[in-house]
């Protein structure tokens, strides 16, 4: 705003640039959303190079119209011409592309890099990256099902076809404990230790109840959870 969009600082004042970029900001984003899902849905996770060319084409072809009209209803003294249209397609493309190279480099965004390499959630387990988007960490804990594995996160449950073996070892960057042959909880998830008899449970900050059986008490015992 303070720079002046395509020559708008001399026909414009402050407060009228900052409303431009104000409507830029939301229209880009809603319309970036768009074009993320129908990228992937075209070219699928695995494609990472193909499914991001896609995207900043798709920018280019319909959010260059809006930023278009923005600017020339705004702004109808800026001197826009088909030739500047066509360098405005030209800068969408290249931001959308370097804001795409950016989420596959910096974690926490992408999970699929460039080379095939999962790009990791900083400080996050492995195993967050077999999970969807919408997943929350942290992971709570974990249950084995027959060949499937039961993944319960701060926003959900959701379940993995691997070996319970594999999950646990893919939640190698988290403290955890397996309290029965088929749960494994991590230590920062345990809310409370509940005893009824000769029988104990692990209540979980999401109020899960898991057991606890023979086999793991001595281990759980000697780490202190119990």
């Amino acid at each position: 705003a303070a720079a002046g969009p395509f020559g708008t600082y001399q026909t414009a004042g402050f407060a009228y640039r900052l409303l431009y970029w104000g409507m830029v900001i939301v229209t880009s984003t809603l319309i970036a959303q768009l074009c993320h899902g129908l990228a992937r849905q075209v070219c699928g996770r695995s494609r990472p190079v193909q499914a991001d060319l896609t995207m900043a084409g798709l920018m280019a072809l319909l959010f260059t119209p809006v930023l278009w009209g923005l600017t020339h209803g705004l702004f109808p003294l800026a001197g826009l011409t088909a030739d500047g249209y066509a360098t405005m397609a030209l800068y969408v493309a290249l931001v959308t592309a370097a804001v795409c190279v950016a989420r596959r480099v910096l974690p926490g965004f992408e999970k699929v890099g460039y080379f095939g390499a999962a790009a990791e959630r900083s400080g996050q387990p492995r195993l967050m990256q077999r999970l969807p988007d919408e997943a929350t960490p942290p992971i709570l804990r974990l249950s084995g099902r027959d060949h499937h594995v039961e993944v319960v996160t701060a926003s959900g449950s959701y379940v993995v076809r691997m070996r319970f073996a594999d999950a646990i070892a893919e939640m190698d960057s988290v403290t955890g404990h397996c309290a029965h042959r088929s749960h494994w909880v991590a230590r920062a998830a345990i809310a409370s230790v509940e005893r009824e008899g000769a029988r104990i449970q692990l209540r979980l900050v999401n109020d899960d109840l898991i057991p606890v059986s023979r086999k793991y008490r001595p281990d759980l015992e000697a780490a202190g959870v119990i």
